[in-house]
């Protein structure tokens, strides 16, 4: 079958020409009918041949008979099945590549994160005694990756935010203290290398729920393939109570599936199921869009995704002392004259090689962008700032 289009009206002329363009057999070879027993061997001469247009709509079905042979284009698009070449085949590997198969990964891509041990402490002190993990609790972790992928990380910034037993909202993006971070974390060299978060102490049976799988993917993404998440969690043992410091990373194809649109996150269960919804983007209907060791599903344990990381510690060139940000005890300059009387008689850049403080200084009136920037880079270099900013930040501390 092929299409012909012809303008309202047309005369047979008209039609005949049209028939030509299209399949290239000159107007006096046609021979038209719209009779079908034009095409059969011994009945073609009983049929009434076309003499004019009139009758003829949109639509309508008219045989051409013309006396040679000639290759006709299908009037549908072949399959991909006929489409091959004769002979050819799929393998059963060509088919499952078709299919998308959820698979562990063997390794992640971060080989191993060490925690400045003063930091660490001071994170799980104040979930564990300051908010007896009632709520959940996170931090963004600074530091460095050297080239065998190892993360080591110098301090955690413990942004404004809100925490339930379940979720956590932040509210740093694009807040002033945030730019003051981003500054004094470039000129220490360092970048965010990671996520820290503390799990309530509700009970659960599982690791990650899908919301913190969702925000762990969407980080990864966002911040490089060596981004690690750190779980700090309370766990009862017949011994009582441990705190255990874990470490994990997405796999590379949750990353990929969750940039796509393939969890579902329009539900409730999201902040509390250890098991996600996946629905192909491309093709929602389908009830069943991913394979689970060899069973076809729409749901996938999150452990699925989950690579487990190396966890180290070290003692690094920062401390964790001076009073933390965004914490239910605000910073003063009463924890700052406190501070400072502990660690009288100390060489005064070791008093300032703590980034919270760092962090409190940049964000007083009285200290200006270019002191900062001087004070940063002397604890960076670990040279005195020289005497005038001691008296300038004892001052502020009514010293």
């Amino acid at each position: 079958m092929e299409r012909v289009k012809v303008r309202d009206g047309a005369s047979l002329r008209d039609l005949r020409s049209a028939i030509e363009e299209v399949t290239g057999v000159p107007s006096n070879e046609q021979r038209l009918s719209e009779d079908q027993n034009l095409l059969k061997p011994g009945e073609s001469g009983k049929v009434k041949l076309l003499d004019s247009t009139q009758g003829l709509k949109h639509g309508s079905m008219v045989y051409l008979a013309y006396g040679y042979e000639r290759d006709v284009p299908a009037a549908t698009r072949k399959s991909q099945f006929e489409e091959r070449a004769f002979g050819t085949s799929m393998t059963v590997a060509e088919m499952i590549a078709k299919q998308t198969r959820i698979e562990r990964q063997e390794q992640a891509d971060c080989a191993s994160v060490s925690l400045e041990r003063h930091a660490a402490n001071a994170f799980q002190l104040y979930v564990n005694q300051g908010i007896a993990f009632s709520i959940k609790r996170c931090g963004f972790m600074y530091g460095t990756v050297d080239e065998e992928k190892n993360v080591r990380v110098e301090f955690i910034y413990e942004p404004p935010q809100d925490g339930s037993k379940n979720e956590i909202l932040v509210h740093a993006q694009g807040t002033e203290e945030l730019d003051k971070v981003e500054t004094i974390v470039g000129l220490l060299g360092l970048k965010r290398v990671g996520y820290i978060f503390s799990q309530s102490s509700e009970e659960k049976d599982y690791l990650i729920s899908t919301q913190e799988l969702a925000e762990m993917a969407n980080m990864q993404e966002e911040f490089g393939d060596t981004f690690v998440t750190a779980v700090v969690s309370m766990v009862h043992s017949e011994e009582g109570v441990d705190i255990h410091f874990e470490a994990y990373q997405c796999t590379r194809q949750c990353v990929k599936l969750r940039s796509e649109g393939w969890f579902k996150m329009d539900e409730d269960e999201v902040k509390h199921s250890g098991v996600s919804t996946l629905v192909d983007p491309r093709e929602p209907a389908k009830e069943k869009p991913v394979i689970v060791a060899g069973k076809d599903t729409n749901r996938v344990d999150n452990e699925w995704f989950l690579c487990p990381v190396k966890i180290l510690d070290h003692e690094g060139l920062f401390t964790s002392d001076f009073a933390v940000e965004n914490r239910l005890t605000a910073q003063d300059t009463g924890e700052l004259k406190a501070y400072l009387k502990q660690r009288t008689g100390k060489p005064f850049v070791r008093t300032l090689s703590d980034f919270h403080l760092l962090l409190f200084l940049a964000k007083n009136s009285n200290m200006d962008a270019n002191d900062i920037a001087l004070i940063v880079q002397a604890v960076a270099s670990q040279s005195d700032p020289g005497e005038g900013y001691k008296i300038i930040i004892e001052s502020l501390a009514g010293i």
